[in-house]
């Protein structure tokens, strides 16, 4: 199943929760703030070594990350600032995420750093070109599934090696399609 399939069943199947949430005031950007101060104290757990606060919190911000997108799609609530703020809070919570990782796993640093950068140009050849973003075998809600994966069975190393594969195959499909599709290159 593709992940724009399960992106669609995820929104229908939380629009009462989507709904009840812009009755009571609560918009995409609220959330959208609430997953990134909930990453202070997720990367705080994560550098004192405590693993299952750290993981359950990143759940939430991931959830979170997934719950800003369907209110301003199920309630008709998309705008331009929004898109940019959701995106511009990504990166950061995706930062984090690796920045404290290699803190906290040393012996980790380098494919903490090799798949932060790989992500980050997963996400930057999306900014360029909006039909991008539903290209690729790498999108950020599979990282963060494998991430989450990985945590909880204790193979981080392998964990992140997936992740920067399938970031890096999604870069080179980016680059195909857009060299196929834009003859001005």
């Amino acid at each position: 199943m593709q992940l724009t399939q399960l992106r669609g069943r995820f929104h229908k199947s939380i629009k009462p929760f989507t709904s009840f949430l812009i009755r009571h005031g609560v918009n995409p950007n609220v959330v959208t703030s609430t997953s990134l101060i909930l990453m202070v104290p997720t990367s705080y757990f994560l550098i004192k070594g405590e693993e299952e606060l750290f993981i359950s919190l990143f759940i939430i911000v991931a959830f979170l990350d997934a719950l800003d997108g369907a209110i301003a799609e199920n309630e008709d609530a998309k705008t331009k600032f929004g898109a940019f703020y959701d995106a511009f809070a990504d990166r950061i919570v995706e930062g984090m995420l690796y920045l404290f990782l290699a803190i906290s796993y040393s012996h980790l640093m380098a494919v903490c750093f090799i798949t932060l950068i790989l992500s980050y140009l997963v996400s930057y050849s999306a900014a360029w070109h909006k039909e991008l973003k539903s290209i690729g075998v790498g999108k950020r809600a599979y990282r963060l599934f494998i991430f989450i994966v990985a945590f909880i069975v204790h193979q981080l190393f392998y964990g992140l090696i997936l992740i920067s594969l399938l970031a890096g195959i999604t870069i080179i499909q980016r680059l195909y399609h857009v060299t196929r599709n834009y003859k001005e290159l």
